[in-house]
């Protein structure tokens, strides 16, 4: 008799998992932001769980854990349970380059979570404060080389990628400032405390819209199509420069199928719509939508992209 409840004890637990998981979701969803709050990235990630919340007929709260190059948002949601309602949104440097450049790194994105799907990818751009004389990228590395010192802000890995590129294909050199937030770095080329810094074109073309700052160029392989004036890096003299980074949505290692799929479903549906597409643009992104195997093979390509830069631009783990 014994057996027998134990048995079916089992396969009532087994049975209903798989019912919760159908059902899902029953409560509040947790998106958990790796970039801070009021930062380009977290712009855009407000506007997606605003309009996601419907779909989902529960409440989105949108949860900022910025530090420590994303690791403190990644280890929050690979401990969470798998249940698909604690979500990962984060830049995909944080969930692959920091095994490069990071010695103390205890997580790999390849293994430790599940791939929703990316959702938009942008570039940076090359911001310099208003009182900088250089109004070109040839008149400014100029510039560079004849200062005594030159300061750069490096908010996030990515950044600090962009910059170790910039400082070897342009001859130039310079001492990073390290910043918790990408707006903090934002602040202070706009204060005049550093010389330059690359920022998300999200935030940046909207400090230069407004008089803030300056932009001399784009790190994309191609210009933004909503600042299209704007040249590139590479067609401003820099051959061979292209630095673009994607954010991307995962869960849990071991979440439920129907739970990504799902989550899959809401994103896309949500960036493929004309409000969705037209909002991303104008925010100097790229709507970037796919399935759950087209952002494992794109963290693949990313992988092998880091290893180039990392060697390429001589960044030593930290």
């Amino acid at each position: 008799m014994k057996k027998i409840i134990i048995h079916a004890a089992l396969a009532l637990a087994v049975s209903a998992f798989p019912a919760a998981a159908q059902d899902y979701p029953v409560r509040p969803i947790r998106f958990v932001n790796s970039s801070a709050a009021g930062g380009g990235a977290d712009i855009l990630i407000r506007f997606l769980a605003a309009k996601i919340q419907p779909l989902a007929g529960q409440p989105i709260l949108v949860e900022n854990k910025p530090g420590a190059a994303g690791n403190i948002a990644n280890e929050y949601v690979a401990s969470a349970k798998p249940d698909g309602y604690t979500v990962l949104i984060a830049a995909s440097s944080a969930m692959i380059a920091n095994r490069h450049v990071m010695k103390d790194t205890r997580l790999d994105g390849m293994k430790d979570f599940d791939p929703v799907t990316s959702i938009f990818r942008a570039g940076f751009a090359l911001t310099v404060p208003n009182s900088t004389p250089a109004k070109t990228l040839p008149e400014f590395i100029t510039y560079l080389k004849g200062k005594p010192k030159v300061l750069y802000g490096a908010p996030t890995i990515s950044v600090l990628a962009a910059s170790e590129l910039f400082k070897l294909l342009s001859g130039t050199k310079g001492e990073a400032v390290n910043y918790k937030a990408m707006l903090d770095a934002a602040r202070d080329v706009m204060g005049g405390e550093t010389d330059y810094a690359f920022v998300d074109t999200v935030l940046s073309m909207a400090q230069a819209k407004a008089g803030r700052l300056r932009v001399l160029g784009v790190t994309t392989p191609k210009r933004l199509e909503s600042v299209p004036d704007l040249p590139t890096l590479a067609e401003s003299g820099l051959k061979d420069y292209e630095y673009v980074n994607f954010w991307g949505v995962w869960l849990p290692a071991k979440s439920p199928a129907n739970v990504t799929a799902k989550l899959n479903g809401w994103f896309n549906q949500v960036i493929k719509s004309e409000e969705g597409h037209k909002y991303l643009v104008d925010q100097s992104s790229e709507p970037w939508p796919s399935t759950p195997d087209g952002l494992r093979t794109q963290m693949i390509e990313h992988d092998a992209m880091w290893q180039k830069i990392v060697k390429q631009a001589n960044i030593q783990p930290q």
